[in-house]
């Protein structure tokens, strides 16, 4: 899975540094397309979460590297809303909106998010405030940790990466915690509705790992360039 011949040490920012801004309307399309990958990978997500190696074959489905999903910088091209002809739009500069993880763990907290407002619209006499502002926090900041990992990793810092990680599967445990202490008089609704949100961070969980494991191959490769 590892790329020891991968480097991003130098960011991709550069690259694009001397190309036209673009507009608002630009980064507007830009980042509508950008929500068409996150529906396009929880739909290839649903329709293979139950199958061994879903990951992988979602991966394959979005048409990613499968031996390199953590570090690949493999894009899906921008729908724009309106037909215009891409010289118009020039080439898509890189964003972090278009990593993999990215996409992967931005899909997967959209499904935790909406799927806890619905668990709260329907638990109203059941569920604690404490509770609830902790799960949301803990979604918070597994989320968030992320985002600041895969920056981190785009700028070639992976001890760095790795720390963000760290803090986002601590989250992760903790999301998984409160799941356990939830309570509802309505079983099936509970058991449903925990079942589902633990395939997702489950996965989540195992991406990141693959992800530190790649950063850790990268710090020590590093290391015996030096010697």
């Amino acid at each position: 899975m590892s790329n020891p011949n991968f480097d991003h040490s130098e960011g991709d920012w550069e690259e694009f540094s001397s190309e036209p801004s673009w507009g608002e309307s630009q980064w507007r399309s830009y980042l509508k397309g950008s929500d068409k990958d996150t529906d396009r990978f929880l739909s290839a997500y649903n329709s293979v979460k139950n199958k061994p190696n879903h990951l992988d074959e979602v991966a394959t489905l979005m048409g990613w590297d499968v031996e390199d999903i953590s570090l690949t910088d493999e894009f899906t091209f921008i729908e724009e809303e309106e037909e215009r002809p891409l010289s118009e739009i020039g080439s898509a500069p890189y964003t972090l909106h278009k990593h993999p993880v990215f996409v992967f763990t931005r899909a997967l907290y959209r499904y935790l998010h909406q799927s806890w407002e619905h668990y709260m619209l329907h638990s109203e006499r059941s569920l604690a405030p404490k509770i609830s502002w902790d799960y949301s926090k803990s979604l918070h900041q597994g989320e968030m940790n992320v985002l600041l990992s895969i920056q981190a990793l785009d700028l070639g810092d992976y001890g760095l990466s790795i720390c963000h990680l760290k803090n986002s599967l601590s989250a992760l445990n903790q999301t998984l915690s409160i799941l356990e202490q939830l309570d509802h008089p309505n079983t099936e609704f509970l058991n449903g509705f925990r079942k589902e949100a633990q395939i997702r961070i489950y996965d989540l969980r195992e991406l990141w790992i693959r992800v530190m494991g790649d950063c850790r191959h990268e710090c020590q490769r590093r290391l015996d360039d030096q010697e």
